[in-house]
């Protein structure tokens, strides 16, 4: 099977998606120097968060044996840029990826719903890299790209790993009790702490 096997419909859903993503966050947008490094900024921080959460879940469904793509949910989408735009609220439900099997065992549901936030949170990490190079090289744009996307990673780990229906983690929980409590603590005390578990780390590398 080949996991990075993608339809020409799904490549331009997982583009717009991303780049929709990318302009809610910069919103509102300008055209100087400033306003095209806040959306690059908004788009690898952020944009990387949503849809690669998204492409865990297709791959391990995938390595399962299900049919799985991505499809962008453009009511969704509308509706996060008018409360963006005329309420300053930013809520994202960018789409979702779509399974087809005769029949997932509670095992293999669990492990395509908690590959999710585990690769929200390893990106968290990811992102501490530009933190720690911008105090070395006194950028400003590297830290803002840092400390943005480990808190929306720590944040998209934690919010999707909540044990209520239709989120990730009401699918762990059915699936192990034990596993979901150990994941979902670890990521309430990071999510919880993030400030202060950046600083120190930062200090740790520094």
């Amino acid at each position: 099977m080949n996991y990075f096997d993608f339809s020409k419909e799904e490549i331009k859903e997982i583009l717009i998606s991303t780049f929709a993503i990318a302009i809610i966050f910069a919103w509102p947008l300008s055209f100087d120097q400033s306003g095209v490094i806040s959306l690059i900024i908004a788009l690898i921080a952020v944009g990387t968060g949503f849809i690669f959460h998204e492409l865990g879940h297709r791959t391990v469904a995938k390595h399962y044996g299900a049919w799985s793509e991505y499809r962008a949910w453009y009511e969704g989408l509308a509706i996060a840029m008018i409360l963006r735009v005329i309420l300053g609220i930013t809520f994202i439900a960018p789409g979702a990826v779509y399974i087809s099997k005769d029949y997932l065992t509670y095992e293999e549901n669990g492990k395509i719903s908690i590959v999710g936030p585990l690769i929200n949170f390893g990106l968290a990490f990811i992102f501490l890299i530009p933190m720690v190079l911008s105090v070395s090289m006194n950028n400003i744009y590297l830290w803002t790209l840092g400390s943005a996307g480990f808190l929306v990673n720590i944040t998209l780990a934690w919010f999707n790993m909540l044990p209520i229906p239709p989120f990730d983690g009401s699918k762990v929980l059915s699936w192990n009790k034990g596993i979901w409590l150990g994941v979902f603590a670890v990521f309430t005390v990071f999510w919880l702490f993030n400030s202060a578990i950046r600083t120190l780390i930062i200090n740790i590398f520094l």
